[in-house]
Parts: structure tokens; sequence; C-alpha cells
């Protein structure tokens, strides 16, 4: 069976919208990496900071896993970490005993202030020269071509 005679070009658009998105995504991550870096933090402990920066309770393991953006397969190693070096907490739910939940001390929250000023800087240096009505067609584009 014959292909359409637009399929190449068709299939190419598609790589090329790929690759950008890949490309954009990686450059990003790049970029904030190094700002975490800067304050001693790897991305997702960083990550794991600023979901426990935002919720109102501590949080389970599990409850971060799933806020998180980027799935990492070992979110109480990461705790560990972050409990060692005292910018996390960690305590039995009251609720259920086997449950252990986490939450982001002092020093945490600092680190997380530290950081989120470079992030600021990095978005608007990415994204300042851009219209908010088109960010938000960005934002609506790019939730719409998830496979979720």
């Amino acid at each position: 069976m014959e292909k359409p005679a637009d399929f190449d070009a068709r299939h190419e658009l598609h790589e090329e919208v790929s690759s950008t998105i890949r490309r954009t995504a990686s450059q990003l991550q790049s970029h904030l990496g190094q700002l975490a870096k800067n304050a001693g933090l790897s991305l997702p402990q960083y990550s794991v900071l600023r979901i426990l920066a935002g919720a109102p309770d501590p949080l389970s393991c599990s409850e971060i896993a799933e806020r998180m953006i980027a799935r990492d397969p070992d979110i109480t190693r990461l705790i560990d970490k972050l409990e060692k070096s005292g910018m996390v907490s960690r305590k039995r739910s009251d609720r259920d005993r086997r449950v252990v939940c986490s939450a982001i001390t002092d020093r945490g929250h600092e680190l997380v202030r530290q950081v989120d000023n470079g992030v600021s800087q990095l978005h608007r240096q990415v994204f300042g020269h851009v219209e908010d009505h088109q960010l938000k067609a960005i934002i609506e584009r790019l939730q719409h071509l998830r496979l979720e």
C-alpha cells in the first residue's frame, strides 16, 4: 500500500516539533539544574522542597511522588538526604502510623527562596518578551499534546 503524498512532509513536521519541544525542555532543565546545584541541591531535591513548601501539611512519599514533574523512583532516598542536611523533618502520620510524612524546615524554606530568586530571573529572561495571551496559548497547546 502506498503512502499519501503528504505523509513524509507531515512526518518530518512531527519530528521537528518533537525535537524542538525536547530541546527546549532540556535547555530549561539544564538551567534549572544549575540554579539548584549552585544552592547545593540536585534538581529533584529542589523539586521535593518546592512541593513541601507549597503543601499546607506534611506529605507522604507517595503524595510527593504524585506532584513531581519528572518522576523519580526513589523519593525516599531524596528525603533521606534532605533530612540529613536539615532541610526536611519527618514524623509518623497521626492517621496511619505506618505512613511517614515529611515537612520542610526553616533551612529548607531559605534554600527554596534562594533558588526561586534565580528561577524567577530565568523565567523573565526566557518568557519575559512573550505576551500573556501567547503564554496561555502555549500552555493550552502543550497540555493538548500530553499523552496522559
